[in-house]
């Protein structure tokens, strides 16, 4: 039985908060996966490639486990409205961003979306913060600006670069309070392949019109087709559902402060794989971003 179904069953927050950490694993290393298939493919292209490879691997897993839900038509606007946001649009201004930038940088500009996602839901879903949510918010908040800048205090990324990366800031925060709504509907697979799916139907005129696939493109397949399984299968299949499921047990505010992990597992992983350095001022930002996510999740001692 899957992960995620069987989260869905037993509803532990440590199993809740155990799939938020391996969802921000895998987009952490989506940026590094992303630069590697931007060597061979245009951004467009892969997200469309990308969908598809998601969309067949989530198909055959509800298949085999009999998970098929069935989509109520009135639900299909709310679905449109969700995909349009994401993958559609996050993904455009993401991967654009992410070819203006460095793998740590942009996820750390990602990371931004707690402190925008929790003003969104006080106004659209009415959700509430403690002290300590607050606190841990700032803590973060700090952590990524750490991360952002030199030791010049100099932000080391183009403006091209900060207006894609923020504007997928923004259509993300819009994705959140939709997602909140489909998971009091759906399960979390359901939620993923019906949004990329309807994200892939998004995609292929902009494909069509926008990007040429070469042959040497198909001779050089080699060289990246293994991140653009990884891309399909755990970033836009197993880390979407799991985030669903975290969003479904904690709400748009607090799951979302676990954006602010995808920089520190981007910064460990691009340290690793593309032998980026991993200064002291790197580190010294992982550590707050880390303090600042446990203090979000602490409860306030009630009366």
């Amino acid at each position: 039985m899957p992960f995620f179904y069987f989260c869905s069953m037993k509803g532990k927050n440590y199993i809740v908060h155990i799939g938020g950490v391996i969802a921000m694993i895998f987009w952490g290393l989506s940026f590094i996966w992303s630069t590697q298939v931007f060597k061979s493919l245009n951004p467009t292209t892969t997200i469309f490639f990308r969908l598809i490879i998601s969309s067949v691997f989530l198909s055959t897993l509800l298949f085999i486990f009999k998970l098929f839900e069935k989509v109520n038509k009135k639900d299909l606007k709310l679905f449109a409205i969700a995909a349009l946001f994401e993958p559609f649009l996050y993904f455009i201004f993401e991967s654009y961003g992410l070819m203006n930038s460095s793998p740590v940088i942009s996820s750390a500009i990602i990371a931004t979306i707690p402190l925008f996602t929790p003003i969104a839901a006080y106004f659209f879903l009415n959700e509430r913060l403690t002290g300590w949510n607050i606190l841990g918010f700032i803590v973060s908040f700090f952590g990524v600006i750490f991360m952002l800048v030199n030791r010049n205090l100099e932000l080391t990324i183009s403006t091209k670069g900060v207006l894609f990366l923020f504007s997928a800031v923004v259509v993300a925060v819009g994705y959140s309070i939709s997602l909140r709504k489909l998971t009091l509907l759906y399960k979390p697979l359901t939620i993923t392949l019906v949004q990329n799916v309807i994200g892939m139907i998004y995609f292929i005129p902009v494909v069509l019109v926008m990007e040429r696939f070469e042959p040497s493109n198909i001779a050089n397949i080699g060289s990246y087709i293994i991140p653009l399984l990884s891309l399909g299968i755990f970033a836009s299949s197993v880390a979407y559902a799991l985030w669903a499921f975290a969003f479904s047990k904690l709400g748009a505010a607090r799951a979302n402060i676990y954006s602010n992990l995808i920089p520190v597992f981007t910064a460990i992983f691009s340290w690793i794989i593309l032998s980026e350095t991993m200064g002291l001022q790197k580190i010294i930002g992982i550590l707050l971003v880390i303090g600042g996510l446990i203090l979000s999740q602490t409860k306030s001692r009630e009366k």
